[in-house]
């Protein structure tokens, strides 16, 4: 009995040990380049290795109201699903472009001169709404198998660098927005987080033809080069924000009529 206690006590430990680990979360906002981190210690080659990345949704449960919301709902999720879940592979000494997620295209990439090393750093470019999900990295070769999961959280507006200039002889501050807008909501803050917007003009750009577009916007509020100044930008219009609902599971409060979903 003592010898069976001895095999199994490291064995719940170890269990408890891997669950115990929270899942890395990387923040980023709309527009942002950022590397997603993975790395092996068992990889010394390129000989017979293979390795990969995946996007998982992150389920989520959201209180929804209203009976055909519900059901719109579930079926937007199901939209989704028919993307793969590989975004990028190699295998064979070379990158495998066959069935990815044609959402990440051109926009992914890995460091071929790090692959050996055993380091396959994600490069994601131009982060979208939807990019928000779990990516899991995993790794083989004869030396040993491995797998890392990482949570990639978008957060909803965008905080351009604030950079300061002359107009009219008069020292302003002024951020450029990355992403497109079709109702761009510019907000600015002081160092004491007073909201001075009334000070600010904004003005756009360059215009897309869908109607979208980036701004420029310069606060003329008494501005100085020691005071620090935050820019916020945010879509208003409700119905050009990108979809994140994706991610929610519904609380199934119609279970007698939406069974079948």
């Amino acid at each position: 009995m003592s010898s069976i206690s001895v095999l199994v006590y490291p064995l719940l430990l170890t269990l408890l040990t891997y669950h115990a680990d929270a899942v890395p979360e990387i923040k980023a906002r709309p527009f942002d380049n950022i590397t997603l981190p993975c790395r092996f210690s068992f990889v010394d080659g390129i000989e017979g290795l293979s390795f990969s990345w995946e996007r998982e949704d992150i389920k989520e449960e959201q209180e929804v109201e209203d009976k055909d919301f519900y059901k719109f709902f579930v079926a937007l999720q199901d939209f989704y699903q028919f993307y793969p879940k590989l975004i990028y592979s190699f295998a064979d000494n070379t990158e495998q472009e066959e069935e990815r997620n044609s959402l990440y295209e051109g926009r992914i990439w890995v460091d071929d001169d790090e692959i050996s090393e055993g380091n396959f750093d994600l490069m994601l470019e131009q982060v979208q709404f939807s990019d928000e999900a779990f990516y899991i990295c995993k790794a083989v070769n004869s030396r040993g198998a491995g797998q890392r999961k990482v949570k990639l959280i978008v957060e909803d507006a965008e905080e351009p660098q604030v950079q300061f200039s002359t107009v009219n002889d008069t020292l302003v501050a002024k951020c450029i927005s990355a992403g497109w807008y079709h109702m761009p909501k510019v907000t600015w803050h002081n160092r004491r987080e007073e909201d001075i917007s009334s000070y600010a003009i904004t003005d756009i750009l360059e215009e897309k033809q869908d109607g979208s577009h980036r701004v420029v916007s310069i606060l003329h509020y008494p501005v100085l080069l020691h005071e620090i100044y935050t820019c916020h930008i945010e879509e208003e219009d409700v119905l050009n924000r990108p979809v994140r609902s994706i991610h929610k599971v519904p609380k199934r409060k119609y279970h007698n009529m939406y069974n079948h979903y």
